[in-house]
């Protein structure tokens, strides 16, 4: 069953229209009182689209941007740049064990993350590097937390940098998933863009996690288990506290995994390393603080102090061109 998401209707409205996000709104939201209400939101934008002569998704296609990507797709193929590789990461459950590692890639349409579960495609990508260009043909599509992600199979094929192709720059920035937003505007359960400035940084806490399901799990005798995956080998992941400004107000960040290593500037097995090395982390605080920086991500209610705080999904360097094109944009 093939899943198109809300916003992805939106911004393919917005791509081949050229209308804005305020015109659409107000669209689907007659549409919706024209049908008494009796229709979902994700319905009426459907209907606005198809009112326009806008075609969702086309299955006929040989090869797809990352934008194009659907939920659910499978055997299509793609072609798409490395941004980033993340480390390999083994698990055991009680009835299976193996390896999972995961990129993210993109082409000039946006950025999305590859996972890889097959032991012999893990092999295939073992001397893949930033700005490798892979062709990934029999890729499926799966949802991860309300984001799309392509994973392999051992149907699955990569070819690393394929004669005649090519991929210009590489659209990292994450605006077109995430809506900008003021601190000082945000509301619980908003998915949105903020940039800023870190004011503050503390010390990260580690805790010992599932690494298919990177939750938190107890030791119970000798091992380690998971209340899902049962018994695994643990994985030692680090959470992030910090205060980041954009001038209108601030806000507590919390930070996991990898964008932890993305707001510090290591890797991940050096993150690994500040857990018994609190003067390292000294040294690099001291560099982090006062870095602009743009964190997408959501708008939680933390109920015992009764405020708002920010979970990141993922941390971007700003870009002083898109930067000063977006406030541009967004003059009054």
């Amino acid at each position: 069953m093939y899943k198109v998401s809300y916003e992805d209707i939106v911004r393919k409205i917005i791509q081949e229209k050229n209308l804005s996000h305020e015109e659409i709104e107000e669209r689907i939201t007659k549409k919706i009182q024209q049908l008494n209400e009796l229709i979902s939101k994700d319905g009426a934008a459907y209907i606005v689209a198809n009112e326009l002569g806008i075609k969702i998704f086309d299955l006929n296609k040989k090869r797809y941007k990352v934008n194009e990507l659907i939920i659910g797709m499978t055997s299509m193929e793609v072609l798409v740049k490395v941004v980033q590789k993340y480390d390999v990461i083994e698990f055991k459950k009680e009835n299976r064990q193996g390896k999972v590692q995961s990129l993210l890639v993109g082409d000039e349409t946006g950025v999305i993350r590859l996972v890889i579960w097959d032991e012999s495609q893990l092999k295939s990508i073992e001397d893949v590097t930033e700005n490798n260009i892979l062709l990934i043909k029999n890729g499926y599509m799966k949802e991860n937390n309300g984001f799309k992600e392509i994973h392999l199979s051992k149907y699955s094929s990569v070819k690393i940098n394929p004669e005649n192709e090519f991929i210009g720059d590489v659209i990292i920035s994450m605006q077109k998933r995430f809506q900008r937003k003021k601190i000082k505007d945000l509301n619980v359960g908003d998915n949105v863009s903020i940039a800023g400035t870190i004011v503050q940084l503390f010390e990260p806490k580690f805790y010992n996690a599932c690494p298919e399901c990177n939750r938190k799990i107890n030791l119970e005798g000798e091992k380690y288990k998971c209340d899902e995956h049962g018994f695994v080998k643990e994985n030692l992941n680090p959470i992030l506290n910090l205060f980041f400004d954009d001038g209108t107000e601030n806000i507590r960040v919390v930070a996991f995994r990898n964008n932890v290593a993305r707001i510090l500037g290591l890797n991940n097995e050096d993150v690994k390393k500040l857990k018994d090395d609190i003067n390292k982390f000294m040294e690099i605080r001291e560099r982090i603080l006062g870095s602009q920086i743009i964190i997408n991500g959501k708008a939680n209610k933390n109920e015992m102090f009764d405020r708002i705080e920010f979970i990141a999904d993922s941390v971007e360097e700003i870009n002083v061109k898109e930067e000063i094109n977006y406030l541009l944009s967004n003059l009054k």
